[in-house]
């Protein structure tokens, strides 16, 4: 049997407009999230392939403009079911004033790959050296008598593999990069248009996009409304006497 062809949904917001329209953004990405994971969880089989699910990709561009309610907790079953998600923010920061530090934290650690541009904060760069870890080096140290070198020594210490203001002076090429049980890697960036067989797919024209059909109107009818009965206080049978209420 011919697996269906791929298909990929854009939802493109105005820029103007994701502030405005935040809790819009949220409800329909956790409507995608839900219902991929309700979908999964209820076919018959063990495998996807036995389900009939295929691989769904997320990319959620400007994540850290508007927060994705449980995208940490996402970020840790989503996978198990043939989901993945693929996330780009502009900082550590920016992540941690969204989601929170805590859950910051916890979707960063769910995230199996890392990539780490030329970051322009302070917090991110710390972050990135902390991470990189230590590596062995010298420092030398020269004993001077009146004026003239005596003796010189050398004494190894511990310095960044890679300090925050080094890292703060990478190209636009070079990334930073985590992935699984790997060593921390320093790759090259690709640029699509020194391709030529990327810049003819590049020109190729999207598909023209039928429009939607037309909604048919729905009937909306009046909630019933039931009368409002009298009370008239004047009358005995509508008083409480507060004493039978005690009893």
């Amino acid at each position: 049997m011919t697996s269906p062809k791929p298909k990929t949904v854009y939802i493109r917001w105005k820029e103007q407009d994701l502030l405005p329209l935040a809790p819009l953004n949220r409800l329909l990405w956790s409507s995608y999230i839900n219902e991929l994971t309700t979908t999964y969880d209820r076919r018959p089989g063990q495998t996807a392939e036995e389900k009939g699910c295929h691989p769904v990709l997320l990319l959620i561009d400007e994540g850290g403009r508007t927060a994705i309610p449980n995208l940490h907790d996402a970020a840790s079953t989503v996978c198990g079911r043939g989901v993945s998600i693929w996330l780009a923010i502009q900082s550590l920061e920016q992540l941690s004033a969204v989601y929170g530090r805590d859950r910051a934290n916890i979707l960063r650690g769910n995230c199996e790959t890392q990539l780490y541009y030329r970051p322009n904060d302070f917090t991110t760069a710390r972050y990135l050296e902390e991470r990189l870890g230590l590596s062995s080096g010298y420092s030398r140290s020269t004993t001077l008598h009146r004026g003239d070198e005596t003796s010189e020594a050398l004494s190894e210490r511990p310095v960044p593999l890679l300090a925050s203001q080094d890292i703060g002076l990478l190209t636009d090429e070079e990334v930073i990069a985590w992935h699984r049980n790997y060593r921390p890697l320093k790759l090259k960036r690709m640029n699509w248009q020194e391709h030529p067989i990327l810049v003819k797919r590049r020109s190729i024209p999207a598909p023209t996009v039928a429009p939607l059909p037309p909604l048919e109107d729905i009937q909306l009818r009046a909630p019933a409304v039931l009368p409002t009965p009298e009370i008239h206080l004047d009358d005995p049978d509508n008083l409480v006497d507060p004493d039978e209420m005690l009893h």
